[in-house]
């Protein structure tokens, strides 16, 4: 545990034992809301079809942690991990890495093989950088970003995670 992490331990602790029992069972009526909200929320987005303008402003109602799992229950019944893709998963990759000789580098492609293609992958991340990973009972002490997706016009080709080779030693 790192020194700031142990102190807002510390801090949390110190909190609680000034609230009265009125607002500690408020505060867990809120906690259980909150949760009671994020779990609707991520049953509607293992559906096939999720609306766009339903989507985006839900997105502050759930953290990175739920986007995660939901990533890996739509690849469990074979779709696309991203949320706005309906496509089935039908080739299923195999391998854990990709060598590429034109750049001469190893990527993982262990996170790719949920999605139905490339830009799908890259939408999912760009979606995942975005949100927050604060409780969720604790959002309204916090700004909420306006979240988007990505662009259609976006050109970046990397959609792999790099693995530097020559870190590790290799034994044939």
């Amino acid at each position: 545990m790192t020194m700031s992490a142990t102190r807002r331990q510390m801090s949390e602790k110190q909190r609680l034992k000034k609230m009265s029992k009125a607002q500690l069972q408020l505060a867990v009526i809120k906690k259980q809301q909150c949760d009671a909200k994020a779990l609707a929320i991520v049953v509607q987005l293992l559906e096939p079809h999720v609306d766009p303008d339903w989507f985006l402003p839900n997105l502050g109602l759930i953290s990175k942690s739920h986007m995660e799992d939901v990533i890996e229950e739509r690849a469990i019944v074979k779709l696309c991990s991203y949320v706005l893709c309906s496509n089935q998963l039908t080739v299923v990759i195999r391998q854990k890495y990709h060598i590429s000789t034109r750049n001469n580098k190893v990527y993982d492609v262990s996170k790719r093989k949920n999605f139905c293609s490339s830009l799908c992958y890259r939408a999912a991340n760009y979606l995942l950088e975005q949100m927050l990973e604060s409780p969720l009972w604790m959002r309204d002490k916090e700004d909420i970003p306006v979240f988007q997706i990505l662009p259609l016009s976006s050109k970046s080709t990397q959609c792999r995670d790099e693995i530097d080779v020559a870190a590790k030693e290799i034994f044939l």
